[in-house]
Parts: structure tokens; sequence; C-alpha cells
């Protein structure tokens, strides 16, 4: 009963994806490897895997109005998980998206991390950008060189931001602000600026709130010598004199088909960090 029941759901789906004429597409993400932490107490390595496969919808109206979903599927050493999930709408105004989207200074002002799955460099950098990545609607359009997002949230928070870039060839810059709506106080000012030279990239993030006399800040630069990619970076976060700083090195091999080996040391919040391991992309 439990066959015959599951094959004609099955047949009525496929009927209804024939008859919007798209398919969902599907994108994977897969790692393996060992990070370590210098702890007091217990093991400082620890056996690294995860898995995310993101599935993505997609149609288009008569008028030539774009639609669809998208969300992640995630298992790892630490548990699954079904996140980022949201909804859009798209066309020459732009998108307009629903659902788990984060902040536009998020979106469009962030750092890269080095290492396998990441030593957490940009986390101290990013510490006034991820206090405000709260929000459930976000708009984002680009006019030539020129790109802006907005967010908001309704659930509560009521987070307000906005992000404006501008890129003139190998140079790119970016403003941001954050209103953290119920939080107080919560206005935050973001800077960030970027340039791709030849096999040199370097990108350099400034954040502010006078209120609570917080700064971050942090630079991230590679190097891609054929199929290897050297990565370093520095970040700090200021708290009414108080700091927390890190650094690192990175490197990144290309193995062809999807797969890279990564790895990374540094020192996060006078802590020794480090991991290395394989990232395959499908």
């Amino acid at each position: 009963m439990k066959k015959i029941l599951f094959a004609s759901t099955a047949l009525v789906a496929s009927a209804g994806i024939a008859s919007a004429d798209f398919m969902p597409t599907f994108a994977g993400e897969v790692g393996m490897g060992f990070k370590y932490v210098d702890v007091a107490v217990g093991d400082d390595w620890t056996l690294d895997h995860y898995l995310t496969l993101t599935i993505g919808l997609a149609g288009e109206t008569d008028g030539g109005l774009g639609f669809g979903a998208t969300f992640d599927i995630t298992n790892s050493a630490s548990g699954g998980a079904v996140d980022g999930s949201s909804a859009y709408i798209e066309g020459g105004f732009g998108k307009f998206s629903v659902g788990n989207v984060g902040s536009a200074v998020d979106a469009k002002l962030g750092l890269s991390d080095i290492g396998y799955g990441g030593i957490g460099t940009d986390n101290v950098a990013e510490s006034l950008v991820d206090a405000g990545d709260v929000g459930n609607l976000m708009y984002e359009g680009t006019f030539g060189d020129f790109g802006v997002a907005m967010s908001y949230d309704m659930n509560g928070v009521e987070n307000f931001s906005i992000a404006a870039t501008y890129t003139m060839g190998d140079f790119n810059v970016g403003l941001g602000y954050d209103d953290w709506g119920n939080a107080s106080p919560s206005n935050v000012f973001h800077v960030k600026a970027g340039a791709d030279i030849a096999d040199f990239s370097v990108n350099a993030l400034y954040s502010r709130n006078d209120d609570l006399d917080i700064t971050a800040y942090g630079i991230h630069g590679a190097y891609t010598m054929g199929a290897v990619t050297v990565s370093a970076a520095y970040s700090e976060t200021d708290t009414a004199g108080l700091s927390v700083d890190a650094y690192g090195l990175g490197v990144a091999y290309d193995l062809g088909g999807g797969a890279s080996f990564n790895a990374g040391v540094g020192e996060v919040g006078g802590v020794t960090v480090a991991d290395l391991g394989i990232i395959m992309l499908f």
C-alpha cells in the first residue's frame, strides 16, 4: 500500500515539474579534514567532515518575471540542519528575496577566511557585521558598475541594513550602514576597499560603532601561482580599549575536477588554531 502511494505521489510531482517547464538545480560541497585548537583539557586535533546540498528552484512568468527559491541541506560532524531557505522574484528592477537572507552588509561587504574550514580571522574583523546579520527581507540591484542592497527584519529584531558597492576596473569600494533596531545603541558604519591585480588580490574592511566605542577592522590578501594560492590575514576588534586580534596564513592547491586541498594556521584571540583538508565541489 505504501509503495503504491509513493509511486502515485512521485508521478503527480513529476507531472507538475514538467508542466512548469523547469527542473530543480543541485550544487554540493563536501569537506573532510582535521581541525586543531590549542585547548588546556582534551584533544587538540579533531576529525571534521561536512556535506552541504544546495537546491534551487527557478521559473519565469509569461511576462519575463523570474521567480524561484533556494535552500541548503547540511550534515556535519556536529549535526544536520535545513537552512538558508529563501524565495525571490527578479527582473530588470533587481531582486527581492524573503526568508533567511541575513543582512545587506554581510552579503556585500564580508571578508574571506583562510584554511580548510576557516580558522576565524574573518570573524574578528566582522564582529560588528555579524552582530547585525539579521534579516528576512532583501532587495539587491546592479546598475552598471554600481550595486546596492537593502535588508530588514520583521520578526522582532527590526534590524535595517544597507550596502552600496562600486567597481572601477581592478578596484572596488563599498559603504555600509546597520541599524540594529531593538538593540541599543545600534548604529554601525562600514567601509570596504579591495583590488584584484593580475594574480594578487587584497580586501580590507573597517567598521565602527561610536555609541559602544567598538572598532573592528581586517585585511585579507592572496597570491595565486598556477594551481597554488597563498593567503594571509590580520584582523582586530577593539572595545573601549580592550582588543582581540587574529592572524594567519593559508594555502590552497587546486587538484582539478572541483577538488582542492586547503590548510591554514594562525592565532585567534590568543589561541593557536589550524586546519587542513580536502574540499570537493559538485
